[in-house]
């Protein structure tokens, strides 16, 4: 026989109680699952087998459904950390359940009319992310939601640009080759300090390069460990960029979070050193000047965008 929890499992964690009658539930039936700890109410007519501490749990609780950073970061997106909880309420919500670290904003109808029981729409969760996060984690999302297929690059300009004209201009920033949260991580920080950047460079037959710096260093970003099984492999691709005039610069997740300065001061030199050697510099240097600037903050804002750097 199948189970209250079961139904609501096979819906995704959140099932409204007139779905469980519809398919035989009675109010018997559900009361024994509840007290039997088969499923959680985050609020009257919903049933739910998430944990109470589970952010859409809590969005669900509060009488709305995640929005902004932390509906993204339940789909996968690429982010340092997880981001605090916002919920989206449709204009005019009342009986609203505050949460501790929960923020609520208010949407019109157009928001509430799509997503799902809770989320709002991808799209949405976009527009509402770019007053939440720091540069660099706003073009990893939206990155992501690229290159996942999550939101199509013809309407991410304008999902962007929904909530402040300027962020529409992040979408100039997206590198749809960056394979991880690093290489964008890396991508952007370059960038910004003037550098040209290919990412998933070419080196050999068949390899690639993480991330191409002026043509000259070839930087590869190692995530969260070393595996023994790609040892060789590194090693010999190490080789393949040596022999075509690159310098490898093998860093970890932990010194691109921790010690990024670290980082830039040792490409420096690098780049002093070798500069002039490099068969595989680029004709002319690029960087920056093709994006507008990225100022600091103003108000609740984390960044902005402002104009188009003057062409070197």
């Amino acid at each position: 026989m199948t189970t209250i929890r079961q139904w609501v499992d096979e819906a995704g964690g959140l099932l409204h109680k007139r779905d469980l009658v519809a398919a035989g539930a009675t109010d018997r039936h559900l009361t024994a699952a509840v007290r039997w700890g088969g499923v959680r109410r985050p609020r009257r007519g919903w049933y739910s087998t998430w944990h109470a501490s589970d952010p859409r749990f809590v969005a669900v609780s509060v009488g709305g459904r995640l929005s902004g950073a932390a509906a993204l970061h339940q789909l996968g997106a690429w982010m340092w950390r997880r981001p605090p909880v916002t919920v989206s309420v449709p204009q005019g919500a009342s009986r609203l359940r505050r949460r501790r670290g929960a923020t609520v904003v208010w949407d019109g109808p157009d928001v509430v009319a799509r997503g799902t029981p809770w989320s709002v729409d991808p799209l949405d969760a976009l527009a509402r992310m770019v007053d939440e996060l720091a540069f660099e984690d706003a073009v990893a999302v939206a990155t992501w939601a690229v290159r996942e297929g999550v939101v199509a690059r013809e309407d991410l300009r304008d999902a962007l640009g929904a909530r402040r004209a300027d962020a529409a201009e992040l979408a100039e920033w997206v590198e749809e080759r960056c394979e991880s949260f690093l290489e964008v991580v890396a991508l952007v920080r370059l960038r910004r300090r003037g550098h040209e950047v290919e990412v998933q460079g070419r080196v050999g037959e068949r390899q690639r390069v993480d991330v191409v710096v002026d043509g000259v260093i070839g930087l590869e970003l190692d995530g969260r460990a070393t595996h023994e099984s790609s040892f060789e492999a590194d090693r010999s691709k190490d080789l393949t960029m040596l022999g075509e005039s690159l310098v490898p610069v093998r860093v970890s997740y932990s010194l691109v979070r921790d010690e990024w300065g670290r980082i830039a001061a040792t490409l420096d030199v690098v780049l002093r050193d070798h500069g002039t050697c490099s068969r595989r510099r680029p004709a002319r240097p690029v960087g920056n000047s093709s994006r507008w600037r990225v100022l600091g903050p103003r108000g609740k804002r984390p960044w902005r965008l402002r104009g188009r750097a003057r062409q070197g």
